[in-house]
């Protein structure tokens, strides 16, 4: 799978909140806040890639490394493409999550062992690319869907804390 990263700068007020939010309601809730928004802008990428995957007329019947065979059908490729989000809720270093690393979303096709072949091409098919490209012209798109999602659930929960104090 292609691994591929985002690094989204100038959001020291956002890191701030989601810091005050966690004192409030922990920090489980409020990873949990910050995946959600990450995930909501994967969305972006899964329905490029969806878009653009090559899908093919026939199908097939193809055999496995351990010599089953497998029919595959048209769509099956689009079917793969999904999006996997995950939150380190201790916040400890892990065979998964880096240091540092608070949530991991993941975009891509999952358990097709032949996409390499698909998205770099072969000697006797030629390369589509539609994982990368899907990438490289949505990653404004998906920038954008996450600072605004995040600033909308900060908001939320800042009502939600504000307002249980007041009821108090």
């Amino acid at each position: 799978m292609l691994d591929t990263g985002i690094d989204i700068s100038g959001l020291k007020q956002m890191e701030q909140a989601l810091q005050d939010i966690s004192k409030e309601i922990g920090a489980k809730k409020a990873t949990g806040i910050m995946t959600s928004a990450i995930r909501d802008g994967a969305v972006k990428y899964q329905q490029g890639m969806q878009r653009n995957a090559p899908e093919s007329e026939l199908a097939r019947i193809v055999k496995t490394k351990s010599g089953q065979k497998v029919e595959i059908r048209p769509g099956f490729l689009k079917s793969r493409i999904k999006i996997r989000a995950s939150t380190n809720r201790t916040g400890a270093e892990t065979k998964r999550f880096g240091k540092g690393v608070v949530s991991l979303v993941k975009v891509g096709v999952f358990r097709v062992p032949y996409i390499v072949q698909v998205e770099y091409g072969t000697t006797n098919q030629k390369a589509q690319p539609f994982i990368r490209q899907a990438f490289q012209k949505r990653t404004n798109q998906v920038v954008v869907v996450i600072n605004h999602r995040l600033a909308k659930r900060i908001q939320m929960a800042q009502r939600r804390i504000a307002k249980k104090n007041n009821a108090q």
